[in-house]
Formats: structure tokens, C-alpha cells, sequence
């Protein structure tokens, strides 16, 4: 099967049931994964019925029948009711019910004692068989794509069963890479404090968010394109060194960010020259040299391993026939996936990280990275730096990544929405120096806290609660000052019409001497905002660049619609996997935790010196209103036809109040 130029079927063999420990953890998470989210998004409609399971007219092996607070929600397969899905669920804050465990059993009126097990690829069939008539026999099309209704559900079956499978293999690079640490630990190469350095650093601690990727998604650790061989030469759990290859692109035909051009606008920089040792640069310029490539008509540009070899020669071919671009069959710098993959650190923690064009397939889109994504990054970052020109205490607390160094190959049309020039660029994204090899100071990616160890043996607050001096009594403190944090500075910003991409893979908390000090940001393409709000402070529109005709979240109409962003990506994903984590690592109950969440927005409110109007509409839409927006991961994945796009697919729904859902379940605990 081909998606967007890249063969999915060969990293897919037919689904295997491994007996293994790693393959059990990696598909009952993955089976939570996916309940959870059919349950939110009501995929299937509602469920006929919610059974005490003490009451249920079937028994279920294994099933805790004892326990009072769960119950049995049915999912109807046919129309006379007897052939149905049984899912032991309990009630939930962030959503009405969530899935407790114990498996997924169909169930048939005919043989109510001959119950059988479904993993999550049988769920899903099961679900695509009931809604979608044939996804199943499409799944098996030939490799060139669907162009029916089907095409979503296959699709998604197989993004599926490779989800399932390199989790498996990531759950092997876990244990192999904990085995190793202890070894280490123990042996007498290495010292105390070089091991928490170590731990500290952005590319372990990349690693570990890597561990879990997208929180909640059931299809977030699929790389459709890779091999198992790829997979772990490439993702940034197996940790594994990455060479840049290098290509001289013809200058006429490169585009460029602001960083990377003087005055007049031609490009002064090179990316060899910020990323590449004085070495290395040489053998890159030699390698120029013997190919006759003069240095005033080609620019050496990086590219990813994996995409110089599989993608640009069969998706640029006649560039590459016309000498558009040149392989100089040069390995030169070394670096480290991060969890996005495409996003590449420097191996010596240098402040000079590279983003690269990747044609995997990736949360149903393709990896790939188009000028004007990089356009609208600079666009992002400018508006960011307006808020914080204006607010002493953003100029304090939050600090940016630079994105404006960037380039981009642009075919004679000059058409930037066009799919193969997306697969030729290049970005360097720059730290802010101070905050790059300053005693006392951490980076801590916000997608790191939201993993814990496959038995809930190991979270990245043991050390912080270490080094602090705390026990494990200590953790809601912490995440308490994590959620304080964040929100102080992401409430400020929204005062001015702006919300930034605050998922956990963007956010990262700036930690001094073990405090949360501050927040920095990289990956502005997506900075979304409210004109009217930006335009009273003095903030001009971007004038983000967008494709005509297709929708786009960017602009928003309403200051709620802004805030959306606020309660989806902020809280749904980013503070409720933290969350999540610290309850299960630490045995503390969720409602308590949600009170710790909602006290820290409160204060945050005060602390944001929000106008009064401000304050009473996110108060109001957060603490009042009894329905909170939810953002839909499997009906567009469902629905997706054709090609995947850059963009993930993705739509809105709603749920319920955490915050009413919180006081609900307290004072049931009562």
C-alpha cells in the first residue's frame, strides 16, 4: 500500500500473537488507547447499555465482577442485539467513561459462555465491518492507494497493526536501554553526577517522551515507511546516532528565511557553516570540489539518511537527471532523533538543532516539511516576540527557539503547495544561548512527564523529587508548580489574542536549580490567534500563508474559539498525560490531582493580570460551562481520503466538564 509516495505494506507483516511480555504491554495500551477514544468521540453511538457486571447475563474470565465501580457498556454489532461487544468501563473526569481494563469480549447470544478476546486490530475490524461495508477486503487493494469510501478504515487498519508492532519494538529498546543504564550505573566508567547529566539531557529526555509519542492516540507510534531495520537506526527511543547526508542544491532555485539572507536578500549562511565542525565542512566543500559544483551557484544542504536514500531520488527524479540537486555522498555531523523524528539534536548539546523533510507517514500525515510552513513559523515567532515586547513579565518568563534560518527548494512554477519540493528543505531551529550549557538550567520537554515505567516503577519526578529534596508525598507539589507555570505565561499570551502549539512536544519547561522558572517554545508554524484582541495591542495580522480553499484553525473568530486550543491541547493532552502519569507512578488519585490543575489555573487567572472581561470569559468557559470542546483523533482518521496531506487529520466534538466531573467524583469519595 502507497500513501503519500511511500510504501506502508513492507514494515507490515501480518499481525502476530506474540507471547511476549513486551507484546501484551504493548497491546493493552494500545487497546485503552483506542476504547478511550471510541467512547469520546461516540464513534460507534451510543452504547446500548451500561450492565453492573454483577448483573450482566454473561460471564466474562477475569472480569473483577466484585468491583462495584465498574460496569460492562455494550456495543451492538446487529440490529436484534444479540451479537455484541462487552468493554468493562468506569466512570471518568476527563470523559463520562473510560476503559478499566480486563480486555474486550465479543459476545453472542447464542453462546453467552464462549466469550473471545479481541485485541485492538479485531476491535477495530469489528467496528469497520459494522459502519464501513468492505474496508476490510479494500484494505488489501493494490499499492496504489483507495480512491472509495473504504479507504480511511483500511488505512487506519493498518496504521493499526504497525502501531501495535512498533510498540513492541520500542518496549524492547526500553528495557534493553534501562538493562544497560543500570550496568552502567554500576560500573566505574561513569560517575553519579555525568549519569543525571546524562538523564537530564534534551536528547535522553526526548527519548523517553519518544517512549509514548502522542498521548492517547492509539495510532501515534505508527512511522508508515520504515522497516524494522529503518525504525530503529531512525526513532529517537532506539537512541542511535544519525550522519547528516549532504546535497548541493542549485542557489537559483532555493528560497530562503530571513536569517539566512543580508539586505539584499540573497543567502549569507550556510547551513554547513552553523551546523558542521571546521572538519567536516571541509569535506563537505571537497566533496563540492570534485564534482565541479562551484560554491557561488550550489549551497550544500542537510538531508535526513532515510530520505536521501527511499524518497527524494523517486520523488525528484527529473531535478536529480538535470543536476538540480547533487548527491555528494557525504555522512557529515552528528545527531539524535527527537521524539518528532524529523527534529534532529546535536549529539555534543549544542544550541543548533535541524529539522528535516521526512516522507513517513505519521498520525495520518506525511512528515514533510513545506516552505510555507517554515513562512508561517517566522510569522508565528514574530508574533510571539510583539507579546513579549510588550509584557515585561513575558519577556521575563518565556523564551523562542529561532526559526527564521531556513531553506527550501521551489520548482520553476513557483508553486509552494506543490507535494515534491515539500520533501527538499531544511531548518535550523536555534536555542536561545542561555538557556544551552548554563549550569543550573534544564530543558524539560513537557511530553517527558507524561511517562511513566511499563509497571509504574519509573518517572522522570523520582529525580526531580530527589534533587529537590522531596519523597514521593511531594509530587502533586510538582505538578502543581508545572501546571502553575504553564499556565501563567499561556494566559498572558491569550490576553493578547495569541495561542501558541502547547502540546507537550512544543512546550518545554525551563527548570533553574530545580524550579520552574519559565516556558520555551519552538514550532511556531501554528500560532493561533484572535485579530481583534491582537490589533488592540498593537499586534498586525501575519498574513499567514494558506492553501485557498481549505480550511485552516489559524484565525479564530471568537476569543472561545481561541481558547479552545487552551482546553484541548493544553489541558486534554499535554497536563492531563502528566497528570495521568504522576496518579499512576505515585498512587494518587485523579480527582485530587484535577483539584491541584484547576487551583493552578485559578491563581494563574490573578497572576496573568487578566481584564476583568478576560478573566470572567475563561472562567466562565472553563469553570462554568458544563461541556468542554474535545478534539477528534479516529472519525477523521475514518473519513480521510486520498493522499494524506502535512497536516494531521483532525476535527471537534465535545465532552464533558472535567472540572464538574472532578466535584462529582469527590463528593461521591465523601
Amino acid at each position: 500500500m502507497s500513501i503519500g509516495g511511500v510504501n506502508l505494506s513492507a514494515s507490515m507483516p501480518a499481525q502476530e500473537h506474540d507471547a511476549t511480555a513486551e507484546a501484551c504491554s504493548a497491546e493493552e495500551r494500545i487497546l485503552a488507547d483506542l476504547v478511550n477514544a471510541l467512547l469520546a468521540e461516540n464513534v460507534w453511538g451510543t452504547a446500548e447499555a451500561f450492565t453492573d457486571l454483577r448483573q450482566a447475563a454473561f460471564e466474562i474470565p477475569g472480569w473483577r465482577t466484585a468491583d462495584t465501580d465498574l460496569v460492562c457498556c455494550q456495543w451492538r454489532i446487529d440490529k436484534e442485539g444479540g451479537h455484541f461487544l462487552a468493554v468493562p468501563v468506569r466512570s471518568a473526569i476527563v470523559q463520562a467513561y473510560r476503559y478499566a481494563g480486563g480486555g474486550v469480549f465479543e459476545v453472542k447470544a447464542d453462546l453467552p459462555e464462549k466469550a473471545v478476546r479481541l485485541g485492538p486490530v479485531e476491535l477495530l475490524q469489528r467496528l469497520t465491518d459494522s459502519l464501513y461495508a468492505g474496508a476490510r477486503k479494500e484494505e488489501t487493494a493494490s499499492a496504489g492507494g483507495f480512491s472509495e469510501a473504504g479507504e480511511g478504515p483500511a488505512r487506519l487498519l493498518q496504521l493499526l497493526r504497525l502501531s501495535l508492532e512498533q510498540t513492541r519494538w520500542t518496549e524492547g529498546y526500553a528495557k534493553r536501554s534501562r538493562q544497560s543504564g543500570l550496568q552502567r550505573e554500576d560500573g566505574a566508567e561513569r560517575g553519579h553526577g555525568s549519569r543525571l547529566e546524562r538523564m537530564w539531557s534534551i536528547i535522553e529526555l526526548e527519548r523517553r517522551a519518544s517512549l509514548r509519542d502522542r498521548p492517547f492516540h492509539p495510532v501515534a507510534k505508527a512511522k508508515g515507511g520504515w522497516t524494522q531495520t529503518e525504525y530503529e537506526a531512525y526513532s529517537a527511543e532506539s537512541g542511535l546516532p544519525i550522519r547528516l547526508r549532504w546535497l548541493a542544491v542549485r542557489r537559483s532555485r532555493l528560497i530562503s528565511g530571513s536569517g539566512a539572507q543580508d539586505p539584499a536578500g540573497s543567502p549569507f549562511q550556510a547551513p554547513a557553516e552553523l551546523l558542521l565542525t571546521p572538519g567536516d565542512r571541509r569535506r563537505v566543500e571537497e566533496a563540492m570540489a570534485r564534482l565541479g559544483l562551484a560554491q557561488d551557484e550550489y549551497m550544500a544542504l542537510p538531508a535526513h539518511p532515510w530520505q536521501a536514500e527511499a524518497v527524494l531520488p523517486g520523488m525528484l527524479p527529473e531535478e536529480l537527471a538535470e543536476g538540480v540537486f547533487v548527491p555528494l555522498e557525504v555522512e557529515a555531523g552528528e545527531y539524535y532523533a527527537t521524539s518528532s523524528a524529523r527534529s534532529l539534536a546535536p549529539a555534543d548539546g549544542g544550541a543548533q538543532h535541524v529539522k528535516l523533510p521526512l516522507g513517513i507517514v505519521s498520525l495520518g500525515a506525511v512528515r514533510y516539511l513545506p516552505a510555507v510552513h517554515m513562512m508561517n513559523a517566522e510569522r508565528g515567532q514574530r508574533l510571539l516576540e510583539q507579546a513579549r515586547e510588550r509584557d515585561p513579565e513575558l519577556r521575563r518568563l518565556l523564551s523562542l527557539c529561532d526559526e527564521t534560518k531556513w531553506w527550501a527548494y521551489l520548482p520553476v512554477s513557483g508553486d509552494l503547495f506543490a507535494d515534491p519540493p515539500r520533501h527538499l528543505s531544511a531548518m535550523i531551529r536555534s536555542y536561545p544561548s542561555g538557556l544551552i550549557g548554563t549550569d543550573g538550567i534544564r530543558l524539560v520537554p513537557m511530553s517527558a512527564l507524561a511517562v511513566h515505567g511499563p509497571d509504574h516503577d519509573d518517572h522522570l519526578f523520582d529525580l526531580w523529587l530527589q534533587e529537590r529534596g522531596l519523597d514521593a508525598s511531594g509530587a502533586a507539589e510538582l505538578f502543581r508548580e508545572v501546571c502553575l507555570g504553564f499556565f501563567h505565561i499561556i494566559l498572558r499570551l491569550f490576553r493578547f489574542g495569541l495561542v501558541p502549539e502547547i502540546h507537550g512536544q512544543n512546550a518545554v519547561l525551563v527548570v533553574r536549580q530545580g524550579e520552574v522558572t519559565g516556558l520555551l517554545l519552538r514550532d511556531h508554524d501554528s500560532v493561533r490567534l484572535h485579530l481583534p484582541w491582537m490589533e488592540k495591542h498593537g499586534i498586525p495580522d501575519p498574513h499567514y500563508k494558506m492553501k485557498p480553499g481549505y480550511p485552516n484553525s489559524l484565525y479564530n473568530e471568537t476569543p472561545e474559539k481561541l481558547l479552545v486550543y487552551i482546553q484541548t491541547l493544553g489541558i486534554q493532552v499535554n497536563l492531563y498525560s502528566i497528570l495521568e502519569s504522576v496518579a499512576g507512578r505515585y498512587q494518587e488519585e485523579e480527582s485530587a490531582l484535577w483539584h491541584v490543575l484547576k487551583e493552578s489555573l485559578s491563581e494563574a487567572i490573578l497572576l496573568a493580570e487578566l481584564p476583568s472581561e478576560v478573566a470572567d470569559l475563561v472562567r466562565r468557559t472553563l469553570f462554568d460551562n458544563p461541556s468542554w470542546p474535545w478534539k477528534h483523533i479516529m472519525k477523521p482518521l475514518l473519513e480521510q481520503t486520498g493522499s494524506p496531506s502535512g497536516s494531521m487529520p483532525s476535527g471537534m466534538g465535545t465532552a464533558v466538564n472535567p472540572f464538574h466531573r472532578c466535584s462529582r467524583v469527590c463528593t461521591d469519595e465523601a
